[in-house]
């Protein structure tokens, strides 16, 4: 009899706590500052039934499924910024258990925490979105959102999207710890990691499915988009990224990060890129299975991992070539405008320039400003025959973290007559060097920056060659007498040598010609003892003669660029205001200022100082 009094008292309490543990809910409801039900499992039993937490109250208990939805669709849970849901229990799991239902959408401002595994648990479930918004936490030991399909049930059609933090904190090596991971006989999952949103786990377990921080499989269909950051803590050289299955789709964008290793198994993936126009990376991808590579951006990429470089510099050496012509060709006509060439006196000038190119995608067409400082020198030897040196120090600042510092010189020979045809143009010969320090920054999931910095040291080789005459001497029978502008030929060679980056990255040599057909012209303002004050101009019209094909080796891959036939061609107009003045005969000072405007969107201003003082 004591017996059964005892078994009745315990089934009684039982029944009384479990009273107390669960709440059975439908329609619309909150927990807020006000409620004293903020202990209670909340247990879905009807369609359609919506719980908020608000007013930065915590949801909690000390067992699994604070929140159990089982079976009941269109369910809601909202958690607003400061509240939370929690499953504290050492053992706890399931924090919100969205089970054999379809419909259900997550939205979590605060914190969604369980003390074991699965904070959010969609177990046979269909047509679910999860949102974790900016400052939103969603948390546990193991496992921490998972997408899971039984026996044959389904499970698709879930979206995760995130813009805060989602992690497992386990650091047991033989744990199952991933923070998000869509398992076999899924299907049609969508994980989107947002700029700021950040995934992580800290697993050093050698199994991919088990060990990867972010696992994704489907049976045909899934994607992931990554913009934000996606990391195993236990280091690079554990998992960051599992995909297998079928046909899922990878898309690694803007300055989102992987840190770890990717995986793949399977067949029919794809993995698309799209950090930026010219933005180098390199990802360690082990190969289990098959994939396709694409840059949706037009870089060059190489398979055997995934590996594009910017071409950086290389994409811009014509167009170098044809500034460098335009810089000398308009000093040339100050210098001979000048007194110090009536009288064949040494002449030179301080120049400094800037440019800025804007970024065009759909060509490559790279994004840069660029800054410089030399000096032009020119010394008369005879009276047709000047010598000539240009030095020139300054930097090339790329889109997507690309510097090029330089420090170059050009040397030859400018002739003020030269007999050919009876033209009698004038004529320079240049050739020069210049030596390059490149700094570039990649992405990349081999450290534990998500990024590397990688340097090179090379040179590479110029010529320039430029004859000008006035379209008189050209068409005399057009008798435009002062009227006719000038007009030259130009033409530039730039060879590269091999070179190799500090790492994964290397160069074949480069040979590239361009020429230029150019009108320009000069006229007076102001002409007296004192002050000549007058206005310059120089059309240019600049094409690609000849280039190799751009060889480069991605860790060892090897890939190859041809530059975009809409950037071969370009139309400069580069007009100036020059002014001269004489303080006595013996000191003379000249100032210029130079406006440049091209076809492939450069915009640049030089100004150049020349003082000359005799005694």
């Amino acid at each position: 009899m004591k017996n059964i009094s005892f078994i009745f008292i315990l089934l009684f309490c039982s029944f009384l706590m479990g009273s107390a543990y669960s709440e059975n809910i439908t329609e619309a409801n909150t927990v807020n500052s006000t409620s004293n039900n903020n202990t209670t499992q909340k247990k879905f039993i009807a369609d359609y039934t919506s719980l908020t937490i608000s007013e930065s109250t915590t949801l909690s208990t000390d067992a699994s499924q604070t929140v159990n939805i089982f079976r009941k669709n269109n369910g809601t849970v909202t958690v607003e910024s400061g509240s939370s849901i929690f499953s504290n229990g050492a053992n706890s799991s399931n924090t919100i258990q969205g089970r054999t239902q379809s419909g259900l959408t997550v939205t979590n401002s605060g914190t969604i925490s369980a003390g074991n595994s699965k904070a959010i648990n969609l177990l046979d479930a269909t047509n679910s979105i999860i949102t974790n918004n900016t400052g939103g936490i969603i948390k546990s030991n193991t496992n921490t959102i998972t997408v899971t399909a039984t026996n044959d049930n389904d499970a698709n059609n879930v979206t995760i999207n995130n813009s805060g933090e989602i992690y497992a904190y386990s650091t047991d090596p033989a744990a199952n710890s991933a923070a998000i991971k869509s398992e076999a006989d899924t299907d049609n999952i969508t994980i989107i990691n947002n700029s700021g949103g950040y995934i992580h786990s800290n697993s050093g377990n050698s199994s991919v499915q088990q060990g990867s921080t972010v696992f994704i499989s489907s049976l045909s269909n899934a994607t992931l988009t990554n913009s934000g950051t996606i990391e195993n803590k236990a280091g690079v050289n554990n998992y960051a990224l599992g995909i297998a299955g079928s046909g899922v789709t990878v898309t690694l964008r803007d300055k989102g990060k992987v840190i770890g290793k990717i995986n793949v198994a399977g067949s029919g993936h794809t993995i698309k890129l799209q950090h930026g126009a010219g933005q180098a990376y390199f990802y360690d991808i082990d190969e289990d299975g098959t994939y396709d590579l694409e840059d949706l951006d037009g870089n060059p990429v190489v398979k055997g991992s995934a590996g594009s470089i910017g071409q950086g510099g290389n994409e811009m050496l014509d167009e170098t070539l044809s500034y460098k012509s335009l810089n000398m060709r308009k000093s040339l006509i100050r210098f001979k405008k000048s007194e110090a060439y009536l009288n064949q006196d040494e002449w030179g000038e301080f120049f400094t320039t800037f440019n800025k190119r804007k970024e065009n995608k759909s060509t490559l067409r790279l994004g840069s400003k660029t800054a410089s400082f030399g000096a032009n020198i020119i010394e008369p030897i005879s009276e047709n025959k000047n010598f000539i040196l240009s030095v020139e120090t300054g930097s090339l600042n790329i889109a997507q973290g690309h510097d090029i510092n330089k420090v170059g010189f050009l040397t030859g020979l400018h002739f003020n007559e030269v007999e050919i045809f009876n033209i009698n143009p004038d004529l320079f010969i240049l050739g020069g060097a210049n030596y390059n320090k490149s700094d570039r920054n990649i992405l990349t999931n081999t450290t534990t920056t998500g990024e590397y910095n990688i340097t090179d040291l090379y040179e590479n080789y110029e010529f320039l060659i430029g004859a000008k005459t006035n379209l008189n001497s050209l068409f005399p029978d057009l008798s435009l007498n002062n009227l006719s502008p000038d007009i030259s030929l130009n033409f530039g060679y730039s060879y590269t040598p091999s070179h190799e980056e500090s790492k994964y990255f290397k160069w074949e040599d480069k040979d590239i010609y361009n020429g230029s057909i150019a009108l320009s012209d000069e006229y007076e303002i102001i002409n007296n003892e004192k002050t000549n004050f007058y206005i310059s101009w120089i059309a240019d019209a600049r094409s690609v003669l000849d280039e190799n094909v751009q060889v480069f080796y991605v860790n060892g891959v090897k890939g190859s660029y041809s530059q975009n036939n809409d950037l071969k061609n370009e139309l400069s107009l580069s007009a100036g205001l020059n002014y001269e003045y004489k303080f006595s005969k013996n000191n003379i000072f000249l100032m210029s200022l130079d406006g440049l405007q091209t076809s492939q969107h450069t915009r640049g201003i030089q100004a150049n100082l020349n003082y000359i003082s005799k005694f």
